[in-house]
């Protein structure tokens, strides 16, 4: 487990739902570099699974400010791009 991996999952290991949740995580290679975080997942199956999960990944990774963008790829294949912060609506803030 690499120290993405474990800051994802230490974040949560308050809440032992989530932490199920993301048993998925654990076999994907997890780095940062040049302001993203990059998934690489297993195959496409498995990036859909992570892809679910992102909700989960941005709180912890955006709370240390460790990158803006979270990108999920698949050796081969093509790759996912997601905003880090998900802008607010503006009835949201009011």
């Amino acid at each position: 487990m690499d120290r993405l991996q474990r800051l994802v999952l230490s974040f949560y290991r308050e809440d032992p739902c989530i932490e199920a949740e993301l048993e998925p995580l654990l076999d994907c290679r997890m780095t940062r570099s040049w302001g993203s975080i990059r998934i690489e997942c297993v195959d496409q199956e498995h990036l859909e699974e992570v892809s679910a999960l992102l909700s989960h990944l941005r709180l912890p990774l955006a709370a240390l400010g460790l990158g803006r963008q979270i990108v999920l790829r698949v050796p081969g294949s093509l790759q996912r791009s997601y905003p880090m912060h998900v802008p607010f609506h503006s009835d949201l803030l009011a």
